[in-house]
């Protein structure tokens, strides 16, 4: 009996047939990456506002200003070119959180410091693809917010020294956070562009010291800031009272007198 032989495929198939494999591979996490990263992540665009923003766990607030969470103040805070990192504190001081990518939520701000409650990429707040064909993983700054046990609620309140309001913690986790605060940042949308902030903005994103515009009225030092807004932020069993909520609308990290800064 004669014994059918399977023909062997060529050098050349096979390396055909591992490119395809690998294409495949590749396309799937093209998918993936793209699929799990937010509009704001994905392809990302220049901003720049601040808000003050307070979180306290069992009522112990925890500290932006220090080292864990500060990053050294960007060289090129005069120009509008894409910021490396969508948000930051620096200058050592507390609450003042520099937003610098459009469209970013509290869901995200929370989870680039250490709390993911919008899922996705556990690591990373999602992968750039706004400079194909490189595409980038945007990592979370750290795990730096402490735990928080699975029987705390959250109770989040925005306001200033004048009152506050309590607001729903899962719209602070998904909306944008110009639309949640209800105020919208300075910088106007046609701004991604690389040219000179303080020629083309002014008065818009600055909240630093040693510059020389200055200004004690509140309401101008918010517009010279670009402040859109202040949040506060409880991790607690039981919704903390009035006189907790006011003490902290009471402290403010104070807005400084500087111009063209991030």
């Amino acid at each position: 009996m004669a014994i059918e032989r399977i023909p062997k495929k060529s050098p050349l198939k096979r390396l055909g047939l591992l490119g395809v494999g690998i294409i495949f591979v590749y396309l799937l996490f093209v998918g993936y990456a793209y699929l799990a990263s937010p509009v704001a992540i994905r392809n990302p665009s220049f901003q720049h506002y601040h808000l003050r923003l307070q979180i306290l766990v069992n009522g112990k607030t925890e500290n932006f200003g220090d080292k864990k969470y500060q990053v050294a103040t960007p060289k090129d805070v005069c120009n509008v070119a894409l910021a490396k990192e969508p948000l930051h504190f620096h200058d050592n001081k507390d609450q003042m959180l520099h937003v610098h990518w459009d469209g970013l939520t509290g869901g995200g701000i929370l989870k680039y410091y250490g709390w993911n409650y919008v899922g996705g990429i556990d690591n990373a707040l999602g992968f750039r693809f706004d400079q194909l064909p490189k595409i980038e993983k945007v990592m979370v700054h750290g795990r730096d917010l402490p735990a928080v046990p699975k029987d705390m609620k959250f109770y989040v309140f925005v306001g200033d020294t004048d009152g506050y309001k309590e607001r729903n913690f899962n719209t602070f986790l998904h909306q944008d956070l110009e639309d949640f605060l209800g105020k919208q940042s300075n910088i106007p949308e046609s701004s991604n562009a690389g040219v000179n902030l303080w020629n083309t903005l002014f008065p818009k994103a600055y909240a630093h010291d040693g510059h020389e515009h200055t200004s004690e009225n509140e309401e101008e030092l918010k517009r010279l800031n670009n402040l859109i807004g202040n949040i506060v932020i409880f991790a607690q069993k039981d919704k903390p009272s009035a006189d907790q909520i006011k003490a902290r609308f009471k402290n403010l990290e104070p807005l400084g007198t500087s111009t063209c800064a991030g």
